[in-house]
């Protein structure tokens, strides 16, 4: 009697300590084993699937079809199986199913949320979509369409025009340098039987990665996930990997002169990729820079302090084939000269003097404590998942985030900023808009990746 109690006893403090355990989780995401990551959580009768299909992107687009993984991301759900578009579409949206796919410049991505009453017929539906899209010409031709006028309608953007120019100045002969989104002209050479081909290329399990998330247990997932995506072909492991970026050699400038009364500024220094030992200190060095907002040394000097911008802000750009640190603003053109001055004075001071403490621990306090607030969906939680597994982070490495923060001094700060920002001189600037007479940039007449 005594010992059943003692392994009775053992077996409840176990079961308290993993509850404990679990609770103290940012998020408890559970690897199955069986090719998904699954979070439980049953605030509400929800279902959500993130997937994507690794190194499947644009980079991957055919000479002359630039485009052609964001044309696929419009057409899988334009019919499939024995639904045509208008079918597909009804069903969709009579059942409250949201479906998406999307193609970045290194993975083609898919999402799908449901409520569990209609669960059956939106795994069904993506299914099919994955397995056996129609293609039809006259859906085809409609997107085919509304992706030109989509890259017409941007041309009158600034910002879009400055992302185009950089896109070429940094990338150069790289396939990062071609327009995701496509050309016009080839756009229009995309066929039915091209993005046949290109999903029975790419779609398969061994590019496959997938995360759920909702109102269902692991074991419950587990033969949903099989239905969905198991017709799929197994596909090789030893798919290409895309060279990295060879960065410009030296400090490149450039601008495209549109008609417009202001101007698009971008700015981009080489960076650190996600799985730096630095890492966790380059997000506090990019809030403290630009990412903080009013805040943020960027704003506070430039905007509020000089007024020589109507809005600026950092971000570091994380790809599998290039990392940079990007300034972006928007200026007057007289001010550009003082503006881009200004924030090279602002990088030259983080890499010369400590920050001080109470900027410091204002920016770990705001990084450690927005996390939990990302995931105040079930949509959100696997997609931090999936997101996860992209990066070849562990399932625990969103609860070590608050201590790797906490852990950051002032000195790797300045440290950070001594790397990433070793010239103060960006190794590409841009502008597009209206471009000052004095300007000491090469002028381009006509925007790259467009026609």
């Amino acid at each position: 009697m005594r010992f059943t109690t003692i392994i009775l006893g053992f077996l409840l403090m176990t079961v308290l300590a993993n509850s404990a355990q679990a609770q103290n989780r940012v998020l408890d995401i559970e690897d199955t084993g069986k090719g998904f990551w699954h979070v439980e959580d049953h605030t509400l009768p929800i279902i959500t699937i993130h997937f994507a299909f690794y190194g499947a992107g644009a980079v991957n687009d055919p000479a002359g079809k630039t485009g052609m993984a964001q044309i696929l991301s419009n057409t899988l759900d334009e019919g499939a199986g024995a639904r045509d578009a208008k079918a597909f579409q009804d069903a969709l949206q009579d059942h409250a199913i949201e479906l998406t796919f999307s193609s970045g410049r290194d993975h083609f991505t898919g999402k799908l949320k449901t409520l569990k009453r209609h669960a059956p017929l939106a795994f069904e539906l993506l299914h099919d979509a994955l397995t056996s899209p129609r293609f039809d010409d006259d859906a085809v031709t409609r997107m085919k369409q509304a992706n030109i006028m989509r890259i017409k309608s941007s041309l009158s953007k600034t910002d879009w025009q400055a992302s185009r120019l950089m896109n070429d100045v940094v990338f150069g002969d790289h396939p990062y340098a071609r327009n995701s989104g496509g050309t016009i002209s080839d756009i229009g050479s995309i066929t039915s039987a091209d993005l046949e081909s290109y999903r029975e290329t790419y779609f398969n399990k061994a590019r496959l990665r997938i995360a759920t998330a909702g109102d269902a247990t692991a074991d419950e997932m587990a033969p949903i996930v099989e239905q969905i995506f198991g017709d799929l072909a197994k596909g090789e492991g030893g798919y290409p990997v895309i060279v990295p970026v060879r960065y410009p050699e030296t400090p490149l400038k450039k601008a495209y002169a549109s008609d417009s009364p202001q101007s698009s500024v971008q700015m981009v220094w080489p960076a650190l990729p996600k799985n730096d030992p630095d890492y966790h200190a380059y997000r506090v060095l990019n809030h403290i820079l630009g990412a903080g907002g009013f805040s943020s040394f960027l704003m506070e000097e430039v905007r509020e302090k000089q007024g020589l911008t109507y809005g600026i802000y950092s971000q570091p750009v994380f790809m599998d084939a290039a990392d940079y640190l990007a300034v972006e603003s928007a200026a007057s053109p007289e001010n550009i000269q003082a503006m881009t001055k200004s924030v090279q004075d602002i990088v030259e001071s983080l890499k010369t003097t400590p920050v001080e403490a109470k900027r410091l621990a204002e920016a770990k306090s705001y990084l450690i404590g927005s996390l939990p607030l990302r995931f105040s969906s079930t949509l959100s939680l696997s997609g931090a998942a999936l997101r996860m597994q992209l990066d070849g982070r562990s399932i625990t490495s969103l609860d070590e985030w608050g201590d790797q923060i906490e852990a950051v001094t002032a000195n790797d700060v300045q440290r950070v900023a001594q790397r990433i920002f070793a010239s103060t001189q960006p190794i590409a600037t841009v502008i597009a808009g209206a471009v000052p007479d004095n300007a000491d940039f090469t002028t381009v007449t006509t925007l790259p990746g467009v026609e």
